[in-house]
């Protein structure tokens, strides 16, 4: 069954064009003028029950947007949405019992009175039995370390604290369904470990569906199997994050620091018949680069076999590196794809290429 439903979904804003100078201003109370901005573009994808997606893109290019309408804050332009069966602004009350939401920059909890004053207020909100407010709050609590932090005033709490009573509020009343929108931002990396930890534990014992967005790649790493990344309002990527390293990656370095004084026709007749490029660093070191489909272990044997060497280090292309890539060029197409279309280069050759092809909203492995 699917958590949520998305297709064709779009979002227009009428946005005010102020102009400049006091005569503009006069201009302006008497005649407004307004520029229509298409923030969402007609994006469809599918969550199952049970999945933690992350949903990234840069500024702008319409993450938080695509979840104010699956929230129910923002009614879309057009499109269908579905999210746990329901029509998120159509049908508030009882839609909203079953999802949790965490804006980073936001915070649902009340600044000048106690944190437990605050899940008390929300435990009526959400109409949550006094029994089952308790066993949740309980669990939260101990999973969360949250036992100093209940009597605090919110505005007495640092980010990192703040942070978690602002999970342990989202699922107070247990929704099946989780909104994270940057959840981790600021925090230090002893507290993004415990929130991801976290998050991993409801997620494989209570089956919490997440979707997550995020511009720390560490946090898609550590906690999504899938991505869907935006670009201007469009998806340019829907699928495994090891799909994408497979389709981008450009191979793998590895460095050898050898005990003796090494030469390049050597190494080059040591990997002879192999596609690799061997470059020196100085008389004892020396790299190759090895494309993805060759077996690392196989140049790994054939030098170490023959040579006496004193330390390796294998270099891979990571996720950060690639997704900046993506976004640079605005395309999740490699660039043997690019050139099969008829371009000259990542991003292909006509027009600006800072903007997304046609080809790229339909890229989905």
């Amino acid at each position: 069954m699917l958590a949520i439903d998305v297709r064709d979904l779009r979002k227009q804003f009428n946005v005010q064009k102020n102009r400049e100078g006091i005569g503009g201003a006069l201009r302006d109370l008497f005649k407004r003028e307004y520029t229509e901005v298409t923030a969402v573009k007609d994006i469809s994808f599918q969550i199952p029950q049970g999945e933690i997606c992350g949903y990234i893109g840069e500024n702008g290019a319409g993450k938080s947007t695509t979840i104010k309408m699956l929230t129910g804050i923002l009614v879309p332009t057009s499109g269908h949405i579905k999210v746990n069966g329901f029509v998120p602004h159509k049908e508030r009350e009882k839609f909203v019992q079953g999802i949790g939401v965490v804006f980073g920059q936001r915070s649902q909890l009340w600044w000048d009175i106690g944190v437990i004053e605050s899940f008390r207020l929300l435990r009526k909100v959400y109409g949550v039995g006094e029994n089952d407010f308790k066993r949740l709050l309980d669990e939260l609590v101990e999973t969360l370390s949250l036992g100093e932090l209940l009597n605090r005033p919110v505005r007495k709490l640092s980010l990192g604290q703040r942070m978690r009573c602002e999970l342990a509020a989202a699922l107070l009343h247990n929704p099946s369904i989780l909104f994270l929108d940057e959840p981790t931002i600021g925090l230090d990396i002893v507290v993004k470990t415990e929130i991801r930890e976290f998050l991993k534990r409801i997620n494989r014992e209570r089956g919490t569906t997440i979707l997550l967005t995020t511009h720390d790649l560490q946090d898609i790493e550590a906690l999504c199997s899938r991505v869907i990344m935006l670009d201007d309002g469009r998806i340019i990527y829907d699928g495994g994050l090891e799909e994408l390293k497979t389709r981008w990656g450009k191979g793998r370095e590895v460095v050898f620091t050898f005990g003796d004084a090494v030469r390049a026709d050597k190494l080059a007749a040591l990997t002879e018949g192999m596609d690799v490029k061997w470059s020196l660093g100085d008389a004892f070191t020396a790299t190759v680069w090895i494309p993805l489909e060759i077996n690392v272990s196989e140049v790994l044997s054939r030098v170490v076999g023959t040579m006496e060497i004193s330390d390796i280090k294998i270099i891979e292309t990571n996720t950060e590196e690639i997704v900046r890539e993506i976004y640079r060029t605005g395309s999740a197409q490699t660039p043997a794809e690019v050139l099969a279309e008829g371009g000259s280069g990542i991003g292909g050759s006509d027009g600006d290429s800072s903007q997304p092809t046609a080809q790229a909203e339909a890229i989905k492995p």
